[in-house]
């Protein structure tokens, strides 16, 4: 771990001197995007804020750093049950033991190839052991997801939540949030009033088009412009325009990112291959849990009367943090 780690704490780390961004977005495994929506849903009901899981993290020491982003959030949720007497220990340790033997997968000795002769355009035909070994790993799930099960199942038995409500987090994470904030620049880039709208007003602006946000904070708009580049980040945690953007990618939440674009913001757009002019100002952006930002690209040239289906394709969720810039079509 990179010393300077452990000189600040676990939060507000802008500034910290760290290493290279790895700015490949590397998405969600299936263990990560049921947390994410149990915490939400947990969250919504005010069963446990995210205030109490950042606090709870806090606590955690080295080990805080020890732990991947949603992994930190899961033991954090877990603590936060066991410590609001939601859950106890025993029933912990019972449902991880249930769920864990239901990931277990029999071990079947493979055949001998040479023992299975069959015909090929009518010749004998033998196999190599190659041909029968399984392309995955088989090493299941990780230990915080076995407790994100239980904790659920157990809040769904008292009533507090329902599993459609996880669900229903997950397909908005995968199928409805990422479209949204690509709609609402669309609209932007082809109609004046709702731009201005937008930039004066961007929650009511947004609600107006009929998209729901469900969440209290407020959304704020930063134009790009020939004079000034815009560039979002949240050195507290990962606050992020979530209902407007999906899941903040997994660069944005890096310590990397969160340290290093508050004091050299332009070398950190160079790793994303994103040259800014000297001539052009660079502003950043904290976010934090009251605020969020939307970057306004501007639009691309050569794309007069394109509707906004077709801008669309032009432009990806980067664009709207402020790391990237659309091309132009001319």
């Amino acid at each position: 771990m990179h010393d300077e780690v452990l000189k600040m704490g676990p939060h507000d780390v802008g500034g910290e001197k760290y290493l290279q961004i790895d700015t490949e977005d590397h998405g969600m495994t299936y263990w990560e995007k049921f947390s994410n929506g149990l915490r939400i849903a947990v969250s919504a009901k005010k069963i446990i804020t995210l205030d109490e899981l950042r606090l709870t993290a806090e606590k955690f020491g080295d080990e805080y750093f020890q732990m991947e982003y949603f992994e930190r959030n899961g033991k954090a949720l877990t603590h936060a049950c066991l410590n609001k007497k939601l859950l106890t220990d025993k029933e912990l340790i019972a449902g991880k033991k249930r769920h864990k033997e239901n990931f277990t997968i029999p071990i079947i000795e493979l055949p001998d190839p040479k023992s299975i002769i069959h015909l090929h355009d009518g010749e004998p035909h033998t196999h190599s052991r190659d041909d029968f070994q399984e392309d995955e790993k088989g090493e299941g799930p990780p230990d915080y997801f076995l407790e994100m099960l239980t904790i659920a199942d157990i809040l769904t038995e008292k009533k507090l939540i329902k599993m459609e409500d996880i669900f229903l987090k997950i397909e908005q994470f995968d199928n409805q949030y990422p479209a949204r904030g690509i709609d609402v620049v669309t609209r932007a880039w082809v109609d004046n009033s709702f731009r201005d709208f937008l930039i004066n007003d961007a929650k009511n602006a947004i609600i107006d088009i009929g998209i729901k946000l469900e969440s209290f904070a407020d959304i704020i708009c930063m134009p790009q412009s020939d004079k000034m580049h815009h560039l979002v980040v949240c050195t507290l945690c990962s606050c992020y325009p979530r209902a407007l953007l999906g899941m903040p990618p997994s660069w944005y939440k890096s310590r990397s990112y969160r340290s290093r674009v508050v004091y050299e913001p332009r070398k950190v757009l160079e790793e994303f291959g994103t040259i800014i002019p000297d001539s052009v100002e660079v502003k950043v952006h904290d976010s934090n849990a009251d605020m969020r930002y939307l970057i306004l690209p501007q639009r691309p040239k050569g794309t007069e009367g394109w509707s906004e289906s077709a801008l669309s394709a032009l432009i990806s969720r980067d664009h709207l943090v402020g790391v990237r810039l659309p091309k132009n079509v001319i």
